[in-house]
């Protein structure tokens, strides 16, 4: 978020997060005293509201075991205005639900990526790369895939 302040028509912008204090000073604009100048220490109220903010994750999603042949899903919920482009990773390689292999959802900034019929080749790291014009973020966690028996029924 950048907010645009003004000092001798000059304009000054500076980052802005939600623990970011912001110290705003006064200045009399012509020098000459008003018919109100006698109310010196009266309060400021000054109104803003925050519009843009840089993606953040909310809720990072957590490492995922799974039995083979089931399905694992990561969630995580993200924010930030404009609303972050959300994309999902194995490893380096981003995924893409044309495989049929994984179903990308997203509702309200839950994010989710399903992988369906687990196998021992999709354990690994997964990552979530959320990103808007102000900044990105990212989120990583493991798949770990644990094998059938051999006396168990497929």
């Amino acid at each position: 978020m950048v907010y645009d302040y003004y000092k001798n028509q000059q304009e000054i912008t500076r980052p802005f997060s939600p623990e970011s204090e912001i110290s705003i000073e006064l200045e009399s604009g012509s020098g000459e005293e008003s018919p109100d100048s006698d109310r010196e220490n009266e309060d400021v109220k000054i109104d803003f509201q925050v519009t843009e903010m840089p993606p953040r994750f909310a809720v990072p999603f957590a490492d995922v075991e799974v039995t083979e042949g089931l399905e694992a899903v990561f969630e995580c919920v993200v924010t930030g205005t404009p609303v972050p482009v959300v994309q999902w990773f194995r490893g380096d390689t981003c995924v893409t639900p044309a495989t049929g292999k994984y179903v990308v959802s997203q509702k309200e900034g839950l994010h989710s990526l399903k992988v369906q019929n687990v196998g021992p080749s999709d354990g690994g790291w997964y990552q979530c790369r959320a990103m808007n014009r102000l900044g990105e973020a990212m989120c990583k966690g493991s798949l770990v895939v644990m094998v059938k028996g051999k006396g168990e029924g497929a």
